[in-house]
Parts: structure tokens; sequence; C-alpha cells
């Protein structure tokens, strides 16, 4: 069950920045919450291991026994990816061919985790293209066979077919 945050901040930019931020993680911000973030806190760290830590907490968790990173490769300037810890999905994104490295080091960095497990879509030139690039900076990277991650499944119940095949690649991306 996710928690409520209340942001105790006196800093009107930190707060609209928050606020903003923690919408993109389905994170509800309220009056009163069971998890309180001020002042003190935000001094303490840096703006991502905030959003890290609150993301955590809201789950009850001090980190994520496992994250997976999984990216849909159909086209160069719209690639899928998709953060699942501990088997909830945390984030949804898209990127371009150019920026995915550095958008994956982000969600790495931002998500406190044991284990790290990132699957690529090898169905195409551009899937393999995103491994290379990816595998030079983590190497628990993995090419993963795109076969039917799109397909309609009755265990993945998700309506975007993008975002259901970076999800099935994800979850491919544990498998040895």
């Amino acid at each position: 069950m996710v928690k409520k945050v209340a942001l105790k901040v006196s800093d009107p930019k930190v707060t609209y920045y928050l606020i903003n931020t923690l919408k993109k993680f389905n994170i509800s911000i309220s009056e009163e919450g069971e998890i309180v973030i001020n002042d003190n806190l935000v001094e303490k760290m840096n703006f991502n291991s905030l959003i890290g830590y609150i993301v955590c907490k809201s789950r009850n968790k001090d980190r994520f026994n496992e994250l997976l990173i999984g990216i849909d490769t159909n086209k160069e300037e719209k690639l899928t990816i998709v953060i699942i810890g501990d088997g909830e999905i945390l984030y949804v994104d898209n990127s371009n061919l150019m920026d995915i490295e550095e958008k994956i080091e982000y969600l790495v960095s931002l998500f406190p985790h044991k284990k790290l497990y990132i699957g690529v879509g090898g169905g195409n030139k551009i899937g393999e293209l995103v491994y290379r690039i990816l595998k030079i900076k983590f190497p628990e990277t993995k090419i993963v066979n795109e076969s039917k991650t799109s397909s309609k499944n009755p265990f993945i119940n998700i309506k975007d077919r993008d975002i259901r095949a970076a999800y099935a690649i994800a979850l491919r991306s544990t498998l040895r």
C-alpha cells in the first residue's frame, strides 16, 4: 500500500518541484500524511536522493530488492522505458536514442536498490544499438527476445502496447 506524503517545506519553488515530480511517480500529497518531508530533510539530500527516498518510504521500504528496467525499441525517437520495483510499476517514460544512456543513468541513481536488471528489446537494429550503448556503463544489461511482448496477454493488463512490451521485456531480463 502506498502511503500519503505531507510536504512541510517553506520554499515554494521546492514545493512546486516536489509536487510535480512526485505526481509522475503516483505519490499522493496531502495536508497530513504518514511521511512528512520538511526543510531539514530537503537540506540534507539532493533532489534525486530525496525523490528516491520518498518513493521507497511511501512503499514501506528503505530500498527495492530488485529494480527491473525494460526498454521497448520500436522507434529511434520513441524508446519506451518501464521501471519496476519489487513487482510494481514505478515509472513509465519515453526517450530518444541520443538521450537513453543519460535517462537510464538518472533512473538507476534515483531508486535505491539491491539488484538491477536491464532488458533491451532486441528485435531490431535500434535495440542492438541501445544494448551496446548501455552495456558499457551497465554490465547487467541484457538483450531480450521481443517475440510476442506487445501481444495481448491475460497476465499483463496494460492497454498501451509499447508499455506492455517494455514491461514484458523488463520481466524477461531476469531470466538467465
